[in-house]
């Protein structure tokens, strides 16, 4: 130890720095930012049933436009309310020659019959395949309460509804309607009955009242008698018994012979 005027210094302790171990973090100048949760996702909002039908009828007119030949049905589906279109329905459209029967192919010139349109609609999606499906007779429902569309023929090459030829089948086929351009208008006044189905055909008047004759039974002379079928075993047992029988006879007649030889010979 040395020990002068000045501050005594051990060499054995470490000096304390002068500032203490552990230093404080900083404080962040800012507070920490929160996030809102996150919010569900919302499913996307389908368009009205009035903007369906309105692009269901577009995209009808559209196909028809492309086929060409039916710019007269064209218009009158053009001043249609398209409210009034069923959300899947087939179509059937005559060309422009069928309608030049007509004054004019506007819903006021056509304001006469406001049913010549709904007829032609049947409320169910039926492409060309489909309607091959159906019987003739089939009777397919219209828009026109209690009337039904015909089919007359169902061959492929000449399917007719209400006599009327398919003439541009599938012009529009999709998930909601089908569109069939045919040859002639359809007349409800000629084929639209009730039901899915054609009825019987009623009876012949002169058949009807005409009584049918009753059949009398035979007499009972004109019976026969009913024979029993015979086996070739049974043949055989009977052909035998009988040729048995015909040489016990013949035996008895040789017998009876000899005998009245025999007695006339003693006396």
């Amino acid at each position: 130890m040395v020990t002068t005027g000045l501050r005594l210094i051990s060499a054995a302790k470490p000096l304390r720095p002068p500032y203490p171990y552990s230093i404080p973090l900083p404080q962040p100048r800012f507070p920490p930012t929160s996030y809102p949760p996150p919010s569900p996702i919302s499913p996307p909002l389908l368009p009205p049933l009035a903007e369906i039908q309105k692009q269901q009828l577009n995209n009808i007119i559209d196909a028809l436009i492309g086929a060409g030949d039916f710019a007269e049905w064209i218009n009158l589906l053009s001043s249609t309310n398209s409210s009034s279109m069923p959300l899947t329905a087939t179509l059937f459209v005559p060309g422009n020659d069928a309608l030049s029967q007509f004054p004019s192919t506007t819903a006021a010139g056509m304001n006469f019959d406001p049913f010549i349109v709904p007829y032609h609609i049947v409320p169910q999606r039926l492409s060309f395949s489909d309607l091959q499906q159906f019987p003739t007779l089939t009777h397919l429902p219209t828009l026109f309460p209690s009337k039904y569309i015909v089919i007359t023929n169902n061959s492929r090459f000449n399917f007719s509804l209400d006599d009327s030829l398919i003439t541009h089948p599938d012009i529009l086929v999709n998930a909601a309607f089908s569109v069939h351009g045919i040859n002639n208008v359809l007349d409800y006044n000629a084929y639209g009955g009730n039901g899915l189905f054609s009825p019987p055909q009623p009876p012949d008047k002169t058949t009807a009242s005409t009584p049918k004759p009753i059949l009398a039974p035979p007499p009972p002379n004109d019976t026969k008698p009913v024979v029993p079928p015979r086996f070739p075993e049974e043949e055989a047992i009977i052909d035998v018994s009988i040729g048995l029988a015909c040489l016990g006879n013949v035996f008895l007649v040789i017998f009876s012979v000899v005998c009245t030889v025999f007695t006339s010979k003693i006396h």
